[in-house]
């Protein structure tokens, strides 16, 4: 739910309540049974809010909408990459309720900055006042703040401005819908409830050593994994923080030396892409990434279809035809040549040796050269007789 939302909500006294970091509205839903609601922009969901509180559809959509004039005190701006809320003329005491109800909203990860508006008078005449409107660079608070003989001196902050300047990087969403190809993925791991922690879930259970773990019951090693990250960060820990806070994936890799791989599914097709690539040398995990929401991938070769035999390393589409191949399958024993690709190195020679220790140059006595070569081939069994004492094991068939 968005900020300007909850400014039209409360301008038709309709409460909002807050549960985790998100905001809900309490309707009775279609079963006749009281549910709460947080996506008010769901044409269903507007249906259930305007009947609950006997306010017409047209009146809904008119005050939460982001393009509201209505009120002189609030203007929203909303643009590609960053978005801003002022708010003019109101009590001191509403700032921090403004500000936690435009926060609480994000679901990506984000900056922000907040611009003041204030008024100074001048000390000889108290008739005489500057009004500054709230401005990221504006510091002429700042300045006369920190120089006590000024001739002005603050009255009264009148005004805020909140901008908000969006990033890519996704946050846990609890709220996040996952499509049943993705839900019932045997190769997926979805966390029920993650209160927006379903990054640390992850983290969670790829460290956690148990041949009994279950996805339902790893809250303590959830727990124990954001209070290390906590004091990673010098952060104190409380339960709050933990329902509440948002991270950045590629903070966390530092933190506890684990990279992190996140891919997204195309759900129509069921293509599996790269989104990021860990740069990092630890040991990497691999997380889908799903309307913001992080769930563990157990295998990223089997989630990508890419099945792959045991005995000849061939890489196969499909169960049916990796278990076709197994069965006819006779290369057992796989060897390359060489272990690790080099380059060919001629013996010693004494005379070079004497011309690069003397610094003697342009005698060019002979040109070298060398071969650099990289083969690799299949070893097959074929137990061949050759000759009375010889026999022939291995049959080399070269691949490349």
């Amino acid at each position: 739910m968005f900020a300007y939302e909850l400014e039209g909500l409360k301008r038709l006294n309709i409460q909002a309540i807050k549960r985790g970091s998100s905001y809900r509205v309490k309707v009775r839903g279609r079963t006749g049974k009281m549910v709460c609601v947080s996506n008010i922009s769901r044409s269903v969901n507007k249906k259930l809010v305007a009947k609950q509180y006997n306010v017409s559809v047209e009146t809904l959509e008119k005050h939460m909408s982001p393009d509201y004039k209505a009120d002189p005190k609030y203007r929203f701006y909303s643009g590609n990459h960053m978005e801003s809320h002022l708010y003019e003329a109101i009590e001191a005491n509403d700032f921090y309720d403004k500000l936690e109800n435009v926060l609480s909203t994000q679901v990506t990860a984000f900056k922000v900055n907040i611009a003041l508006g204030y008024e100074l008078v001048s000390k000889p005449d108290p008739d005489d006042t500057r009004y500054f409107y709230p401005n990221l660079a504006n510091t002429y608070l700042a300045d006369k703040l920190n120089y006590p003989s000024s001739g002005y001196k603050l009255k009264a902050i009148t005004a805020f401005k909140i901008f908000v300047y969006h990033r890519d990087h996704a946050l846990g969403d609890s709220d996040a819908v996952i499509p049943k190809v993705i839900r019932e993925n045997k190769h997926v791991i979805n966390f029920p409830k993650t209160n927006n922690k379903c990054v640390f879930h992850c983290i969670a259970w790829h460290t956690f050593q148990s041949a009994k773990k279950d996805p339902r019951r790893i809250q303590a090693q959830v727990k124990e994994a954001f209070k290390r990250y906590c004091s990673f960060k010098g952060i104190k820990y409380t339960l709050s923080l933990l329902e509440a806070s948002s991270l950045l994936i590629n903070e966390v890799e530092d933190c506890f030396q684990l990279g992190n791989n996140v891919h997204s599914m195309d759900v129509a097709s069921g293509n599996v892409e790269f989104i990021r690539r860990s740069d990092k040398g630890y040991e990497a995990m691999d997380i889908l990434s799903h309307e913001n929401h992080a769930l563990y991938i157990k295998s990223i070769d089997m989630l990508q279809s890419r099945y792959q035999c045991p005995k000849c390393e061939m890489i196969f589409v499909s169960g049916e035809r990796l278990n076709h191949e197994k069965n006819q399958c006779e290369l057992v024993n796989i060897e390359s040549f060489p272990a690790e690709p080099a380059i060919y190195k001629p013996a010693s020679n004494g005379i070079r040796s004497l011309l690069t220790k003397y610094s003697i140059k342009d005698a060019n006595q002979y040109i070298d050269h060398f071969i650099v070569y990289d083969f690799e081939a299949i070893l097959k069994p074929t137990a061949t007789q050759h000759g009375e004492n010889t026999v022939f094991t291995n049959e080399h068939i070269p691949v490349s």
